[in-house]
């Protein structure tokens, strides 16, 4: 029993270490406002693309040449990237005469994709990829972190605002004014 009682008193000391060493490590102070959209340092252009959509098209970036670009990351399994839809649907409604084209990308299996889009009334393209899409949301933003995400080009291409997390009317419509 008494020597025990050092293995016990090592293994809590340990313990109790180990767990301060976490909280200085991996635990941080909630940032003042929520993730939200950035203005980006300096302006760089959208990478070229091709991604398939729901039908298997092969769909092209340059399609869109001239507009300003709302370029959506998603997936099915996201609750707050389904949130996002109908926003997305009615910008794409409002501001389409003004040349602003919303364009979805879904981080998913085409099958699960065009399942759950039967379910929407999708106006805007939305084109399917796994890995290569996860790699084309790299480079939007160069820490791509989670979903939704969503990158705003001007008419010429440049990426001028992105946004992680879930994005707001407020927020959509104060960044379409600027750029438009």
């Amino acid at each position: 029993m008494t020597r025990a009682l050092p293995l016990v008193v090592l293994a809590l000391v340990a313990g109790a270490a180990g767990f301060f060493i976490y909280l200085k490590l991996f635990t941080h102070a909630p940032p003042e406002t929520p993730p939200a959209t950035a203005a980006r340092q300096s302006a760089e252009f959208a990478p070229s693309f091709t991604l398939p959509d729901l039908e298997g098209t092969p769909r092209s970036s340059s399609e869109w040449d001239g507009a300003v670009r709302v370029v959506n990351f998603w997936a099915t399994w996201c609750p707050p990237c389904i949130r996002e839809i109908p926003l997305l649907v009615e910008v794409q409604d409002r501001f389409a005469d003004r040349g602003v084209q919303v364009i979805g990308i879904a981080i998913d299996e085409t099958e699960a994709v065009a399942e759950f889009a039967a379910d929407f009334d999708f106006n805007y393209p939305v084109l399917v990829g796994q890995q290569d899409a996860m790699d084309l949301a790299n480079v939007f933003v160069n820490n791509f972190i989670g979903l939704p995400f969503t990158a705003f080009t001007d008419r010429e291409g440049r990426i001028l605002r992105v946004h992680t997390g879930e994005i707001h009317r407020e927020q959509i419509e104060a960044i379409l004014a600027e750029l438009l």
